[in-house]
């Protein structure tokens, strides 16, 4: 099954991120006041009445010389600390098809509400700044529509420039 698609470029305020894109199911919305990061952007319920899945961009700075694979050891070590019931399920580098290094992992938990989520997470590091595409959705629907979850993750692009049709997400 085909899904229509728009492109959503993410720019940081400040100009301390370069622009991101994401090709997002044509349905899926904009999150108002999401809070501290980037973009959020939600299905809207569309994929399940029970809970809205969402995509989330983030920023974080970082000291310099901090490579990737050192930030993801004190975010996982940071996540395990706080989150008592955080059952990880892949950790794991993995090297997109231009080279890019990049952290992907995967974990399910309970949140405050007693539903058990499933989280993705593709992180990358540019000088300076940890950036992350976070896909949050119940285990169920991700088995469902996994493909659709794996084909926004691998549209998740650095240095993007608004093309005709673009949305601009800022923060």
């Amino acid at each position: 099954m085909t899904t229509a698609t728009r492109t959503v470029t993410v720019q940081d305020p400040e100009s301390t991120v370069p622009p991101m894109a994401l090709d997002l199911p044509a349905g899926w919305v904009e999150v108002a006041d999401a809070g501290p990061v980037l973009g959020a952007f939600s299905d809207a319920r569309s994929l399940d009445p029970g809970i809205a899945s969402n995509a989330t961009l983030t920023a974080v700075p970082l000291a310099a010389g901090t490579d990737l694979e050192a930030w993801q050891s004190v975010v996982r070590e940071e996540q395990l600390s706080t989150l008592p019931d955080l059952q990880v399920i892949e950790d794991r580098r993995l090297d997109t098809d231009d080279g890019t290094a990049q952290w992907h992992d995967s974990s399910v938990m309970t949140d405050p509400n007693g539903a058990t989520l499933l989280v993705r997470r593709w992180s990358r590091v540019v000088p300076g700044i940890g950036l992350t595409l976070t896909l949050t959705t119940l285990p169920t629907v991700d088995a469902r529509h996994g493909e659709l979850f794996d084909g926004l993750a691998a549209s998740w692009r650095l240095g993007a420039s608004p093309r005709n049709g673009d949305s601009d997400a800022r923060s």
